[in-house]
């Protein structure tokens, strides 16, 4: 009886639940994809932007030679941007490292009181990040040597753009690409510690250790758990579990 009310189950999950409809796009999102190996390593360009508090910076005179992370968005947005950008303050909160957060807007329209809408609309607080605006050419030189594109849909009214968190060397150099809605704590550590390239003295343990036990996949685009080091960790687990059941053995041996 238990079985049949389990194949009844099992059937109901199948076909008596709507299914989603298979619904053709006309829109091609790998359109949207950075060709990263056409643009890591490369410099990426020195624009002007005003940041929120009304200053003119060029980049690199706000990089300062420290590792940087950027998110590309615009202000008006009602969707993705809000994730991304929230996602991105929570998951600095609690990162003390000496590196540089900015946003700056690919839309020409947007204003200084857009970020101040934006921001007010986001429920998280992070001081540390920095937004601003761009000018038309600023944004065009940007977002070119950084292999990102965007279009408006006139259509949906909406950018069309990646969400994708850009880390950047002290040097100006582009080091990694982190795509998502959510980025997390530990991907902002590794990227950031890649961005310094790796240089132990200024790396706090914790950012050694991800960069060790975490690889990056180009596939998905995120950071996961690195196989060799959870194989060779589980290799020496098991040998430290057979010499220490070896060693009580022995000693009961022992014993009687």
């Amino acid at each position: 009886m238990r079985s049949l009310v389990l194949l009844f189950l099992l059937w109901v999950c199948a076909f008596g639940t709507p299914q989603p409809k298979s619904i053709p796009s006309a829109f091609d999102a790998s359109i949207m994809r950075i060709e990263e190996e056409k643009y890591l390593g490369e410099k990426v360009a020195d624009v002007s932007f005003t940041a929120e508090d009304g200053k003119t910076y060029r980049l690199y005179d706000f990089i300062k030679g420290k590792p940087t992370a950027l998110i590309l968005a615009y202000y008006t947005c009602d969707s993705a941007c809000p994730l991304v950008v929230k996602s991105a303050l929570s998951a600095t909160q609690n990162i003390s490292k000496d590196a540089n957060f900015l946003v700056l807007s690919f839309d020409k329209e947007d204003t200084l009181q857009d970020i101040k809408r934006f921001k007010s609309q986001l429920g998280v607080e992070n001081h540390r990040w920095v937004f601003g605006v761009m000018k038309e050419e600023d944004i065009k030189k940007l977002t070119q040597s950084l292999g990102y594109r965007f279009f408006y849909s006139r259509q949906d009214r909406v950018f069309v753009h990646p969400n994708v968190v850009i880390f950047i060397a002290p040097d100006g150099k582009i080091v990694r690409y982190l795509y998502g809605v959510s980025p997390r704590e530990k991907d902002f550590r590794i990227a950031l510690a890649e961005a310094e390239t790796f240089r132990i003295t200024k790396n706090t343990f914790v950012d050694v250790a991800y960069m060790v036990c975490y690889r990056y996949d180009p596939e998905t685009g995120k950071y996961g758990l690195n196989p060799t080091v959870l194989f060779a960790f589980s290799g020496v687990m098991l040998a430290s579990l057979t010499l220490l059941h070896a060693l009580v053995k022995r000693k009961k041996e022992v014993r009687t």
